[in-house]
């Protein structure tokens, strides 16, 4: 079971408004529907070393959602094709990730939904001293920020826990009700129906 299998699965079981991306938002606020934004980031750096490039993608313009909030299926399952096709696979650097989340909030209108970005990471965060300017922008924006380590195997070892030690300080407070550490088959039961209900 995959990380984008997980996503079509979920994505399945939203409330989805049905707007795409470029129409904005016509649906009353309030209303339970919702729209999603995907985010695939990574960092090009040296094993274990802190020094590199991070980088971050949305689906570009013209594919999907362009890299925007959407509420049409249609969209989204071109969105996480893409994903899947350009997938990073390597480090974990997520400044520019926060950056583009941050970006996505702020041009989909606060109309009184509520506002969340779930971070999912299988390794550590080798940016944690860049995210500060990032994270006061989603803290503007009003979003909730969970974080979730995706281990592959039942217990944790010394990587799963590396990586929780620097994503927990990222989720919004209190950082114990923002964050968990699950083996990836775990993850749509008890964060993605939980968060998202």
């Amino acid at each position: 079971y995959g990380l984008m299998e997980m996503l079509r699965d979920w994505m399945k079981t939203l409330p989805l408004n049905g707007e795409k991306a470029d129409v904005g938002l016509n649906s009353a606020p309030n209303t339970g529907e919702v729209r999603v934004g995907l985010i695939q980031f990574s960092g090009k750096n040296k094993r274990g070393s802190r020094q590199g490039r991070a980088d971050a993608k949305a689906t570009p313009a013209g594919t999907g959602s362009g890299g925007r909030l959407s509420g049409d299926i249609d969209e989204l399952n071109t969105d996480v094709d893409w994903h899947e096709a350009n997938y990073y696979g390597r480090g974990t650097m997520i400044q520019l990730g926060l950056q583009m989340a941050a970006d996505m909030f702020h041009l989909s209108p606060n109309d009184g939904r509520q506002r969340v970005l779930i971070i999912i990471t299988d390794g550590k965060i080798y940016d944690p001293d860049t995210l500060q300017n990032a994270r006061a922008e989603l803290d503007t924006e009003q979003v909730k920020v969970f974080g979730v380590v995706a281990r592959k195997n039942a217990q944790h070892t010394k990587a799963d826990l590396d990586a929780e030690a620097t994503l927990k300080p990222i989720t919004s407070d209190p950082h114990d009700s923002h964050f968990q550490n699950l083996q990836i088959d775990e993850i749509p039961d008890k964060v993605l129906g939980d968060i998202c209900d």
